[in-house]
């Protein structure tokens, strides 16, 4: 079954969480490729959530906040 389109209201949540996921990253002083390793994906779907292309899953949020050593929350509300 097809995805629906993304209204206006969760592009800018993708967008947001997409922001947070980055900002974290860069804190940590990780590349898209050490954070892809860290969770078990590879480097092109970790850059896919950084310019909201794609949402991460409930499971890689959680592998995220891990790896980026933050609360889930964090990801979401910053």
């Amino acid at each position: 079954m097809p995805q629906p389109h993304p209204d206006a209201h969760q592009l800018r949540e993708r967008r947001e969480v997409a922001e947070r996921i980055r900002h974290f990253r860069h804190q940590r002083g990780l590349s898209q490729e050490r954070l892809a390793e860290a969770i078990g994906r590879d480097r092109q779907t970790v850059g896919l959530w950084e310019r909201a292309v794609t949402p991460p899953t409930v499971d890689d949020l959680s592998a995220l906040a891990q790896a980026l050593q933050v609360q889930t929350w964090r990801l979401f509300y910053g």
